[in-house]
């Protein structure tokens, strides 16, 4: 008994002749174009899972030339989020404080109304001014405290 060589794999499709069979030659030109299209299918593939493969290994080593840790990051981000959030009511307290002593009878009440839209726009613009100034001084501390903290372990 002599074994067959088979030039291509058998068609294993319902309905499909043996191969060897005089169907079955029929059917290899189109099984040859299907297998071509298999084969571009598998480089495509293939060569997206490398150009993803290239990105992972560009992130990767960003990550790791980025001197700063995951506390160190948290850090930068929680030091001037709540300083800015302390200073805010700070700034709150005394200016409630302050508008109390100066106008603390309700005799005036209707003056303190027509006035009260002014002196809303005024608060607005004194409270952000000072949360900025007061942010961006305690994200310039957290810097140099992450820093220093760098220069230390290494």
């Amino acid at each position: 008994m002599a074994k067959k060589k088979l030039n291509a794999a058998p068609d294993l499709s319902v309905g499909a002749a043996p191969v060897g069979s005089a169907s079955s030659t029929s059917h290899s030109g189109a099984h040859a174009g299907a297998h071509n299209d298999f084969d571009s299918t598998a480089k495509s593939t293939v060569k997206k899972i490398n150009d993803v493969d290239a990105k992972i290994t560009e992130l990767r080593k960003q990550r790791m030339r980025d001197p700063d840790t995951l506390g160190d990051k948290a850090f930068k981000m929680a030091l001037p989020a709540v300083t800015g959030m302390v200073a805010g009511k700070l700034f709150q307290t005394v200016w409630d404080s302050t508008t109390k002593r100066i106008h603390p009878s309700p005799a005036d009440d209707e003056k303190d109304r027509q006035n009260g839209l002014l002196m809303s726009v005024l608060f607005a613009a004194a409270s952000a001014a000072f949360g900025t100034v007061v942010t961006r001084y305690s994200d310039k501390l957290s810097q140099s405290i992450v820093s220093a903290l760098q220069r230390k372990r290494k």
